[in-house]
């Protein structure tokens, strides 16, 4: 995905029309004490109307973020109010404004304050580069860079980076999105996992030879399944296979789950064939118990998940 261009809005009223014609595809609007500068429920209803994103952000003074812990909670409270008053849900996440040139240490109090409120998921920072370094090594996932007090670097995880320059005569500044998720609304649907890719069967074990009118236990290895990847020897689909050395059968029995199911009994020899026995995908046979009347020879094999 290519960088989205965004414009955030502070007291200025642009028309749809208006910002459109910046080229912006979404818009970050502001959560705060002053009700002239906020983001309204009519606004929420036009921008997703006419397919805008919303990003939100908190900001009462530049300096806020210095005034400690229960400022931190303070604001995370009045913020999460305003979200619900203009219908967001609380999946929408908040950024707070730490605008001014410090470092994370004297806004890190401020941070944990919010985070108490709001969690981690729905937490963002916006500000200079050693503001937004901290916020990512504090696990912060919305990051919004700008480009006062970066001193021309760039942090490679910001999710936001606001460059500089405005429109709009001034009433806005422009940003850039540089992640499909960058805290907007309505949140972006998280990509379906690719499908398990099927590889070539491996061999997992020969048996020894299996003597008949015997019961041999074979483990069975259930270190992973086609649902849920990433066992040891099995990840995948697994098959028992047997051979008669004569004509004559074999009682199989699977203990799954902590108990034996029944027993059955299938034909071996040279004229039945080979005998396939497949198991669970779920994992959830661990043992396979044979009891033949000829003797048997086999292998168990697997088949790799990706």
């Amino acid at each position: 995905m290519g960088q989205q261009t965004g414009i955030d809005i502070a007291w200025a009223r642009p028309t749809i029309a208006q910002i459109k014609a910046t080229g912006a595809t979404w818009v970050a609007r502001y959560f705060s004490s002053d009700v002239t500068k906020n983001l309204t429920a009519t606004e929420v209803t036009d921008y997703v109307a006419a397919n805008l994103g919303i990003v939100t952000v908190w900001e009462n003074a530049a300096t806020r973020a210095l005034q400690g812990f229960q400022a931190g909670v303070d604001d995370a409270k009045a913020a999460r109010a305003q979200r619900a008053s203009v219908g967001l849900p609380d999946t929408v996440p908040v950024h707070f404004a730490v605008d001014t040139d410090t470092g994370w240490g004297p806004v890190a109090a401020y941070f944990q304050g919010v985070f108490s409120v709001l969690g981690f998921a729905q937490t963002g920072a916006y500000g200079g580069l050693k503001v937004i370094e901290g916020a990512h090594a504090y696990g912060i996932p919305y990051l919004w860079q700008t480009v006062a007090w970066s001193g021309g670097l760039w942090a490679p995880y910001a999710t936001i980076r606001q460059p500089g320059g405005m429109t709009l005569n001034g009433g806005a500044d422009y940003d850039t999105a540089e992640t499909p998720d960058f805290g907007q609304y309505p949140r972006p649907t998280p990509p379906k996992p690719p499908a398990p890719t099927l590889l070539e069967d491996d061999m997992l074990a020969y048996l020894p030879p299996i003597a008949a009118n015997t019961t041999v236990d074979v483990p069975v290895e259930p270190a992973g399944t086609q649902a849920a990847p990433g066992g040891g020897a099995r990840n995948g689909p697994m098959w028992l296979c047997l051979t008669g050395q004569a004509a004559g059968t074999v009682s199989v029995a699977l203990h799954q789950r902590g108990a034996w199911q029944t027993a059955a009994s299938h034909p071996v020899g040279p004229d039945a064939g080979k005998l396939v026995i497949t198991l669970p995908t779920d994992g959830s046979v661990d043992v396979v118990r044979l009891q033949p009347t000829v003797e048997l020879l086999g292998y168990v094999v697997g088949r790799q998940v990706s």
